[in-house]
């Protein structure tokens, strides 16, 4: 009877100690968004032609 909490217990040391990269943690590096860009100086945007739906 002692014999399956030992076996439980040896199953469950192998399979956390297998698993995952060898060596310390690291976070990843996330590169940084890209920043947003301004509208051109002296633009006039309200003459831009209007888009039309031809989803329909």
């Amino acid at each position: 009877m002692r014999a399956i909490p030992t076996a439980a217990a040896l199953c469950c040391a192998l399979a956390l100690s297998g698993c995952g990269i060898k060596g310390p943690l690291y976070l990843p590096q996330v590169p940084p968004a890209p920043a947003k860009a301004a509208p051109a100086a002296g633009v006039d945007h309200s003459k831009a032609p209007k888009a039309t739906d031809d989803s329909r």
